[in-house]
Formats: C-alpha cells, sequence, structure tokens
C-alpha cells in the first residue's frame, strides 16, 4: 500500500547556506522560510541576518568598480576570525602555494555573496555560500556551488578575494583583499538533496587568479564516481517499525566552508563516512549555515604519499530527520540519519555539467 507522507513538527533537514531574500539589500536581517517538500520529507533554508555593511550602497559601488575590486567598508565584520586580514595584499610579491588556508585566489573555499533580484530588476536579497571546485571549458573556468545559493541564470555573484601575490590586477595597478564582481550563473539546478549544484561563469579577466587546489587537503585528483568496498543498503522491519540503513563506505572525507562559527575564515573540516542514497552521498561532520556549495574531497591515509584527493560532492543540506508515517500507522526511518551533512555526488554534478566543462586538478600537499 503506498505510504501517506505525514506533516512532522521537526524540521527534516536544513539548507547549508545562509540566504536571506526577499528583503531589501539595506536591510540585515532574517526572514520567513519556504519549505520545500521531498519524497521523504521537508526542508527548509535557514533564515538569519545577513552583514549589514552589505547593503545596496555597497552592493552598486562594487559593480562600479568592476575588477579593480572594492575594499572592505570601515568597520565591516568578517567570518573569519582575522585570517584573511592577515592574509596580506597582491604587493608582496610572494608565492601564493595553492593548498593553504585562508585560500587565495579563487576556487574552492571562496567565500561568496550572490544576488537576488525582483521582477523589476532591482536586488532584493543575497546569499552567503562558499564556492567548490574548478571546472573549464577551453579558455573559460567555471566555479561551482550549491543550486540554492542561486535564484536564477545569468544572477551576478561577488566574492571575498584576496589576490594571488603573482598574479597580475585586471584593472592594472595593484588589486588588495576585497569583493569582487567575479562572474554570473550560468548552470542552475535546486532539485533538492543529491540534485543541487550552480556553475558560474567566471569573468576572463580573472583568470589567472583561478586556484584548482583545495586548501590543506589539496587536490583533486579527478572525481570519485564509486569503487570503495561497500556495505550493501539493507532494510530491517520490527512490527510497525521499518529503518532503512543507505549503503556505506569506510572513507574519510574534507572540506572547507564558510559555516556560521565552525567556519570562520573558511576552516576545513574532517568527517567519518560516506553513505550512498541516490545521487546524493552524506556523511557525519560538523556543518553550519554558510557551508553551502563547499567542495568534498575523499582524504587518503595520511601515511600514503602522493595517494589520490578525488572530488566527492558539494555540500548543500543537513538531515535531521527522516521518517514516514503510512496509513496503517506503519512507520519507516531512514535511510538518511539525524546529524548526516549531505550534497550531490560528483557523479551526479558532472552530468549536470555536461561534457563540456572538465573538472580542473589541484595540486597534493
Amino acid at each position: 500500500m503506498a505510504s501517506l507522507r505525514r506533516p512532522l513538527p521537526l524540521l527534516v533537514a536544513f539548507l547549508g547556506g545562509l540566504s536571506w531574500g526577499p528583503v531589501t539589500l539595506c536591510r540585515a536581517g532574517g526572514t520567513s522560510s519556504t519549505t520545500e517538500t521531498y519524497a521523504w520529507g521537508s526542508a527548509v533554508p535557514i533564515p538569519t541576518g545577513g552583514p549589514s555593511w552589505y547593503d545596496d550602497a555597497y552592493y552598486d559601488q562594487v559593480l562600479a568598480n568592476g575588477v579593480a575590486g572594492t575594499p572592505l567598508p570601515a568597520g565591516a565584520q568578517m567570518p573569519d576570525n582575522g585570517t584573511y586580514a592577515a592574509a596580506g595584499s597582491a604587493s608582496t610579491g610572494e608565492a601564493a602555494p595553492g593548498v593553504e588556508r585562508p585560500p587565495i585566489g579563487i576556487g574552492p573555499g571562496t567565500w561568496l555573496i550572490s544576488l537576488f533580484f525582483g521582477k523589476n530588476g532591482v536586488p532584493n536579497g543575497f546569499a552567503w555560500c562558499t564556492a567548490n571546485f574548478v571546472f573549464q571549458n577551453g579558455t573559460s573556468f567555471g566555479l561551482g556551488t550549491a543550486g540554492h545559493c542561486a535564484s536564477a541564470l545569468s544572477n551576478p555573484v561577488t566574492a571575498f578575494v584576496v589576490p594571488p601575490p603573482e598574479a597580475p590586477c585586471p584593472s592594472g595597478g595593484v588589486c588588495g583583499p576585497g569583493i569582487y564582481p567575479i562572474g554570473k550563473f550560468s548552470i542552475v539546478r535546486n532539485g533538492g538533496l543529491g540534485n543541487d549544484f550552480a556553475l558560474i561563469a567566471v569573468n576572463s579577466a580573472f583568470n589567472p587568479w583561478m586556484r584548482p587546489a583545495m586548501p590543506v587537503f589539496g587536490g583533486p585528483t579527478g572525481a570519485y564516481t564509486g569503487g570503495l568496498p561497500t556495505v550493501p543498503a539493507a532494510s530491517n522491519s520490527v512490527g510497525l517499525l521499518t529503518v532503512l540503513t543507505p549503503s556505506y563506505s569506510p572513507a574519510v572525507v574534507g572540506y572547507c566552508g564558510h559555516g556560521a562559527v565552525v567556519g570562520t575564515g573558511g576552516t576545513c573540516r574532517a568527517a567519518a563516512g560516506l553513505f550512498a542514497s541516490g545521487t546524493a552521498f552524506l556523511w557525519y561532520g560538523p556543518s553550519t549555515p554558510g557551508d553551502s556549495g563547499s567542495g568534498v574531497v575523499m582524504v587518503p591515509d595520511p601515511l600514503t604519499p602522493l595517494a589520490p584527493v578525488p572530488a566527492t560532492a558539494d555540500l548543500t543540506h543537513i538531515i535531521i530527520l527522516d521518517a514516514s508515517v503510512s496509513r496503517k500507522l506503519a512507520v519507516t526511518i531512514g535511510p538518511d540519519y539525524p546529524g548526516m551533512v549531505g550534497g550531490t555526488q560528483m557523479a551526479r554534478i558532472l552530468s549536470i555539467v555536461g561534457p563540456s566543462w572538465t573538472l580542473v586538478n589541484g595540486g597534493l600537499p
């Protein structure tokens, strides 16, 4: 008999990005969230206040300055615990190693602020997210993030960037750390857990600033699309209770995101387990709003030199509860469990971007 998914008193999943909208950019603060319904339950974006300094006047200034960049307003508070300020500027003449923290250039771990527009073309909100991997199509570069970080195609994306010391400033002269309009969304897929990805077409002026390497962990060295020893999925029932267990692979994954509190400065974190659920991967590890879009890599044995660090997924959701109740009051729990963090598998991401875009590999630490 078909099961009936009844409304549950608990939120089932939180999207891992900080999003505000529709609100006027000149105001800080959040709004009520729109519930997203899935076959297994529902999810809502986490509403929260944004940085008050990123208002419509500042946004206009960012666009006007273009590739020259815009310094942060006086007194602006960055979600980085001061680490970006210590990164210096492009005038040092020092080489950017690529595998570092905080991330220099544009690539995995870059802090993104994407804009939302109303029908009249006026900005009415923004999303605070994190970049995952670099993609390339001929001489063009793309930068991945979560699909729910974008409201529509061609919407502009700005980012806080520390320019690579050895790279030229697109406007000539010297470019310092600041907010840059790096490109626009060219692909947006916001279909829920396992189908949540967006690609930013990066302005070619920033090509010399692209950094494919994941901070701290290094890589990616290709994409993980399977191959680990896996415990198969299972279904166990006792009376009216059925517990679904996803397929599981013993693995350690790593990601670097700008989540509130735990992600200050793009903090890199490791997590345990790799659970497969449809086109999603899930794992257990710390994540908070702002991490949305973060790239997830499989971390190798540290005692194995130059071991592969494949791109595994993007980070998009935090699972609170996955359960259903049938008309006969039979309860089914799983296969996604409370505390899991999840995102779209790389195999799905590669199918979303299509064969014209290729994942760009990064160096190893």
